[in-house]
């Protein structure tokens, strides 16, 4: 009966960090660039065959970006989080600084924090700075092949290979970046990542000027989600209070002095 409730809780505590997943989704279906996220659960047994060579572990796609190290343990569950890779549909927004990566998910722009860590990004909602640099939105500089771009003249372009020309002459390319395995990035928040592992300047990309990366949620999928979320979430719940109901009466029935 105790091994019931555990499961039916451990259940809900599951279903609850599913549910704050989703929600973050949904926040994010306007965040340029933003990449979906979702649970995957993993049992203690899977994990040890893992550990000890066993192929019963927890596997990834190529479109997937493990952030396996921030998980949660639930009892004898484990609830990981994967970031979806995926490209996202690009709409034009006519602005010249605003760029977007159409290379099906796989590279991501360079940027240099205030505090000098290079982080990664696919948001190109860029702007131009007081300083003339060219900076997404929280301050971050973007990085071309000499170091941060700074923008001087009147006319800005950028090719579709990433070479950025001010008045008709070439400044720098756009640093973009991919990685050994797109599991050795991790999430550091505003929608960037850092990279653990071997990463490299590409050249295999497209590059569109005025069009921003929409974020790659799909709205209807999540509610969908969700709603199978919170049924799951009530059947544990119910399974709870009905081994709950069962143990009070046990308990009731024994300690009745006849």
């Amino acid at each position: 009966m105790l091994d019931g409730m555990k499961m039916a809780a451990q259940g809900m505590m599951t279903q609850s960090a599913k549910q704050d997943i989703i929600t973050n989704n949904l926040a994010n279906v306007g965040t340029a660039g933003f990449r979906k996220e979702s649970a995957t659960i993993t049992s203690f047994t899977q994990i040890l065959n893992r550990e000890v060579g066993g192929m019963d572990g927890m596997t990834q796609s190529s479109h997937e970006i493990s952030t396996a190290p921030g998980m949660a343990i639930s009892g004898g569950l484990q609830t990981s989080s994967v970031t979806h890779s995926a490209q996202g549909s690009l709409k034009e927004t006519g602005n010249p600084f605003d760029m977007a990566l159409d290379d099906n998910g796989r590279g991501f722009f360079t940027i240099q924090g205030k505090d000098g860590s290079i982080r990664f990004t696919r948001a190109g909602n860029f702007h131009l700075a007081t300083n003339g640099q060219l900076v997404t939105a929280d301050g971050s500089a973007v990085m071309g092949h000499r170091g941060p771009i700074k923008l001087t003249g009147d006319n800005f372009e950028v090719s579709n290979d990433g070479v950025i020309s001010c008045d008709g002459k070439p400044v720098d390319r756009v640093l973009v970046s991919v990685f050994d395995g797109t599991q050795q990035l991790k999430r550091t928040g505003d929608n960037q990542f850092a990279a653990e592992g071997g990463v490299r300047a590409t050249t295999d990309f497209q590059l569109k000027q005025g069009y921003v990366e929409q974020a790659n949620v799909n709205a209807i999928s999540e509610m969908v989600d969700m709603m199978m979320v919170m049924r799951n979430y009530e059947a544990n719940q119910k399974v709870l209070q009905a081994h709950d109901q069962s143990l009070q009466k046990t308990v009731n029935d024994l300690g009745r002095v006849r």
